[in-house]
């Protein structure tokens, strides 16, 4: 590669770098820093980028395939809290989380896992910040620290988002604090520093690009402002930013790439600030050249990265470093891998410097953190840790880590870190195994019993599933039973399935109810009572008065209305676990439970019974109305029955009848065939039809049209003109004439309640019935008609 005289000391000084990081013998004197960087002009179109020497490790050299040294990062915010809550602290590496990662040992984790860096979040400039600096340092760990969100919000508040004063003062105090050493030069351990994380997320969208980067680069001149008035000598650390992975439709260019087009906007605003109404004190266009590194976090597998990302990333931006500063992609079926792909990519590529593995321990203060960590923090009775952490007035035991165990691979997610990052694995003195009685009742503490390989710790966990389900174990989980969901391959889904049948070894109350867990935030409640409300299965307009007056109360009717509400939407088992559960702010509860809890009882929806006017006229809804044993029950159901067999009951129904689909061998297919044969009971229709079920919701309806149009037994093309102007007519027409079809072919065969049922979208329907539905008369397709 030639390059043009002016980068001959680059060059001179590049090859001098190159044979002292051979020999492992880099020192300060041996090259000319304020030289080496790369600057402006013909330079910088070369693949040439030595950036930066941090103590004795050089970082972001790239010429022609000269290996670099890739950064394999922790995304490390501990949080003490083992069950939901709130801390006061967001800053976890100043002196009082001492106790977290220099006590606990998080770093030295860290270092055994292969990590080389740490990525901090939540800085609070006010706090001292140089015992971790120099414990990471000690450790052999580089460190990326960044501007906190409160440094922002002088901007934020006032709307102009020039964002210099605030991020300048508090930035000083963070040079002051332990960024800088006493010589007033940077910390050896400080790669780089992030300005902002994700700014397109809160200043204030992705709606506004000229506003969010106008907000960072007004953000930067108030770093480098500060770097003057702290008098910085020696080199620097490149600031960087952390997009999302967020496509931004808004920005001039890259609208549908994920990132880039944010990048591509505020590399605009940095070279043409006068253009976004900024007034910089200092020349962005040659900071961005020297001192600039792209971020972005995402958590799309590796194989997604290239194409959607990268392979464009390099070709707009061929000599800008830039580096993952959160990656991790939950549920991926081999971790180990997806981040072996990662480093091969960043080994290969002329500026991706690596990832950073997000994150280090999973969170109870933060909402939606409970996938994300490699380690679950976890009290123990036993702490032979002995140690405490106090944030303000209050002052908690550090708990100590469980690894986070990974059935798909049957590996803990430390361990496939380690291998990853090539680290010597962990001491297990370090480490806690996962407690069955305190693990989060969900597929992620379901793993984590899988990983203890235990049938007996597996048998504890079932217990507090099936209370989480309504129920109770007097006796404990058979062994047998325990020892099946031990199984490598067994799975919570199965779990749950199997304890839908309601066992007899368990009790199972008809008064549990979905009540809000009253261990979560409340802001998390708060956003859950929205999002169900929402949902449109209850109507949030008819909470009771008595139950506005808490959250925990409102929450309470909410999301018990709605469970109970949805039990009858769909032809199934109720999965609890699930429906009732969102994140951990619900749960599904036996009576005696819910009974002690600090909550209204007017606000408690219980499930109750099973309704049989509400339950499905089919195989489960049968088995339901069965289990009462009721004959009033079986009755109504039966009355629902006739009348989805194209008839009408009478007066009533005869006991003898009843009484025999309550017996043992009683079977909905067996009631099917009974009625059939048309009892003389009840009177049937000559002319029912197919038609849509008032009961189910016009989008159910609208999607079964589809459904049934793509089975190719009728032409929907043929839909009359007269049919199409509701989705009801259209809905009888297709379904009368698909039925009407099936009995032409084999009549003899055929099962109203099967085949004319959609899963309750449908029903076959007499005349009688069919005038209360307000059907056009020519849409409806009776099996007799012409």
């Amino acid at each position: 590669m030639q390059l043009p005289c002016t980068c001959f000391p680059k060059v001179l000084l590049l090859a001098a770098a190159v044979h002292t990081l051979t020999l492992g013998i880099l020192d300060e004197d041996s090259l000319n820093w304020d030289d080496a960087e790369c600057g402006q002009g013909s330079c910088s179109g070369h693949e040439l980028h030595l950036l930066q020497k941090r103590g004795d490790l050089l970082h972001e050299i790239r010429v022609d395939g000269l290996r670099k040294d890739v950064i394999k990062g922790i995304s490390y915010g501990p949080s003490p809290l083992t069950v939901a809550g709130a801390v006061d602290r967001e800053d976890f590496s100043g002196d009082d989380s001492k106790p977290m990662w220099s006590g606990r040992g998080d770093l030295e984790v860290m270092k055994a896992l292969g990590a080389n860096t740490v990525r901090l979040y939540g800085n609070d400039p006010d706090m001292e910040h140089d015992d971790f600096l120099n414990y990471a340092h000690f450790v052999g760990l580089r460190v990326i620290p960044g501007n906190g969100d409160a440094a922002f919000q002088g901007c934020l508040d006032k709307g102009d988002y020039n964002c210099r004063a605030g991020v300048k003062e508090a930035y000083y105090k963070n040079l002051k604090k332990g960024f800088l050493d006493g010589n007033r030069s940077y910390h050896p351990s400080i790669s780089h520093v992030i300005v902002v994380n994700e700014p397109e997320l809160k200043l204030p969208n992705l709606e506004h690009p000229r506003s969010f980067v106008k907000a960072i680069a007004t953000a930067i001149d108030g770093m480098l402002d500060a770097e003057a008035q702290a008098r910085v000598v020696g080199p620097k650390p490149n600031l960087t930013v952390t997009f999302s992975f967020a496509a931004c439709g808004q920005c001039p260019k890259f609208k549908n790439i994920p990132a880039l087009g944010q990048m591509w906007t505020l590399r605009d605003a940095l070279l043409n600030p006068e253009v976004y109404d900024i007034t910089p004190s200092h020349d962005l266009g040659q900071f961005f050249r020297n001192r600039f590194t792209y971020g972005f976090n995402t958590g799309n597998p590796s194989e997604e990265i290239e194409s959607l990302f990268l392979r464009h990333y390099e070709k707009e931006f061929p000599s800008t470093s830039i580096f993952v500063g959160e990656y991790h992609n939950p549920g991926n079926p081999n971790t180990q891998k997806d981040l072996e792909h990662m480093i091969a990519m960043s080994e290969a590529s002329s500026v991706f410097l690596g990832i950073s593995f997000f994150e280090f321990q999973n969170r109870y203060d933060i909402g939606n953190h409970l996938v994300w960590g490699m380690f679950d923090p976890q009290d123990r009775a036993e702490n032979n840790l002995h140690l405490e952490i106090t944030y303000g007035s209050r002052t908690y035991q550090v708990p100590c880590l469980a690894p986070v165990f990974d059935a798909s691979v049957q590996k803990s997610l430390p361990e496939q870190v380690s291998a990853a990052y090539g680290g010597p694995g962990l001491d297990a003195k370090h480490l806690c195994q996962p407690d069955p009685d305190k693990v989060h009742v969900s597929d992620h503490g379901f793993n984590q019993m899988l990983g203890l390989k235990n049938s007996t710790a597996m048998g504890q966990f079932i217990e507090r599933v099936v209370e989480h389900m309504g129920g109770f174990v007097p006796d404990g989980v058979p062994e047998d039973f325990a020892f099946i969901n031990s199984h490598p391959y067994a799975s919570y889904r199965n779990l749950e399935t199997l304890l839908s049948a309601h066992p007899d070894w368990a009790r199972w109350d008809l008064q549990a109810a979905c009540v809000v867990d009253q261990s979560s935030l409340k802001s998390e409640v708060g956003n859950t009572i929205g999002y169900v409300c929402g949902l449109g299965h209850v109507d949030c307009s008819q909470v009771p008065i008595e139950c506005k007056e808490k959250v925990w109360d409102t929450a309470s009717w909410v999301f018990g209305t709605h469970f109970r509400e949805i039990a009858y939407l769909k032809d199934g088992p109720l999965r609890p676990l699930e429906e009732c559960n969102w994140h951990g702010v619900a749960k599904f509860e036996r009576e005696s439970s819910w009974a002690q809890r600090d909550l209204k009882t007017s606000c408690i929806v219980p499930l109750g019974a099973p309704d049989a006017q509400k339950v499905f006229v089919s195989p489960y809804g049968f088995n339901m109305v069965w289990l009462r044993q009721s004959k009033d029950e079986m009755s109504k159901f039966l009355k629902r029955a006739v009348e989805h067999m194209g008839g009408e009951p009478g007066a009533y129904i005869p006991s003898k009848f009843v009484q025999s689909q309550l017996s043992e061998n009683a079977s909905f297919r067996g009631l099917s065939q009974d009625l059939a044969r048309h009892p003389t009971w009840a009177h049937w229709s000559s002319t029912a039809a197919c038609v849509p079920n008032p009961e189910a919701t016009a989008a159910v309806v609208g999607n079964t049209i589809g459904v049934v149009c793509s089975k190719g037994v009728f032409d929907c093309g043929q839909i009359p003109a007269a049919c199409k102007d509701s989705t009801w007519n259209t809905a009888a027409f297709v379904f009368g004439s698909y039925y009407k079809v099936l009995a032409s072919r084999n009549s003899t065969h055929l099962d109203p309640l099967q085949d004319c049922a959609f899963k309750g979208a449908a029903f076959f329907a007499g005349t009688t019935k069919q005038k209360g539905f307000d059907l056009k008369e020519e849409c409806v397709v009776s099996v007799k008609s012409g």
